[in-house]
């Protein structure tokens, strides 16, 4: 795993945790009850390969991705059928205001860890299509090589581009990305919350049921196996408070078959006392912030 991730590790015993609730990593599926049905949303294949169809406009919603066939699939412990849920979109809460982000990796080696811990705030601004995050990391490698590193990024979107600055100042920039504006819960992996070329599984998150019974959560997400009774290669979760729309966490799992990566993602509602963000970029000639203008080290 590069040594250069823009994600944050809360602690250690937090990453442990969390990998111990969900169990063993490399479980692999043993089998599964239905397929989706990639040309209809609403015809999935059954165990026999008989083709079904779900009933009063209801959807499959199988979440386990097969990389031998690329199909959706479903466990004997999933819904085949689901009501379609919109897509989990930032509410007007996150226009103009401050989100918290704190993100936590734990990356396993034969003979040590690396523990990142990022912390840093991103702003959205969906009218305008502008964007800004920026993230101070630290790791740790504690190994036989043991070493400390820590780091600055900043990442602004603005006029359709993304100008990303790294910790050396060197910029590179990019395409917006399609997600962005309105902006979603639903970006597929955690890539969005990292700034260097480490490269996350992604696909199309897909709506999982609730977190538990007073179903105040959403789940969103996927699961990607290498086929039937084979390892669990990935897998992504975000957690979406229902009442306000508001992105609570998110969880991934890369490597999963051998030495894992764990990611855990942590954002805080939005905030904007006393239009705090208005307040700041009003005072630019006296504190030096603009928060979309492009970097200096991209103009």
């Amino acid at each position: 795993m590069s040594t250069v991730m823009n994600l944050v590790v809360l602690s250690l015993a937090f990453a442990t945790s969390q990998a111990t609730v969900r169990g063993d990593a490399r479980t692999g599926l043993a089998s599964f009850v239905a397929t989706c049905d990639n040309t209809s949303v609403s015809e999935y294949t059954d165990a026999s390969g008989t083709t079904q169809t779900c009933d009063d406009g209801m959807i499959c919603g199988c979440t386990n991705l097969f990389s031998s066939d690329n199909l959706w699939h479903c466990s004997d412990t999933d819904s085949v059928c689901i009501t379609p849920q919109d897509e989990p979109l930032f509410p007007d809460s996150y226009d103009g205001a401050f989100v918290s982000v704190d993100v936590g990796i734990i990356n396993t080696f034969g003979g040590g860890v690396n523990i990142w811990n990022t912390s840093g705030f991103f702003v959205h601004d969906t009218a305008n299509k502008k964007e800004r995050y920026d993230a101070s990391s630290h790791l740790r490698s504690l190994s036989s090589g043991a070493y400390y590193q820590r780091r600055t990024d900043t990442s602004v979107t603005v006029d359709g581009t993304t100008y990303k600055v790294d910790t050396d100042g060197k910029c590179t920039t990019s395409d917006a990305a399609a997600h962005q504006f309105p902006g979603s819960a639903t970006a597929g992996s955690v890539g969005r919350w990292a700034v260097d070329s480490y490269g996350f599984t992604s696909y199309a998150d897909r709506y999982m049921g609730y977190e538990d019974d007073t179903k105040a959560v959403q789940v969103w997400g996927w699961t990607s196996y290498g086929g039937v009774g084979a390892y669990k290669l990935a897998e992504h979760r975000a957690y979406v408070d229902v009442a306000t729309g508001v992105l609570l966490r998110e969880h991934q799992v890369e490597q999963a078959m051998s030495y894992p990566t764990t990611v855990e993602v942590v954002l805080g509602a939005p905030e904007d006392v006393y239009t705090s963000f208005e307040t700041i970029e009003g005072q630019s000639p006296m504190s030096g912030v603009t928060f979309f203008k492009v970097p200096d080290e991209c103009a």
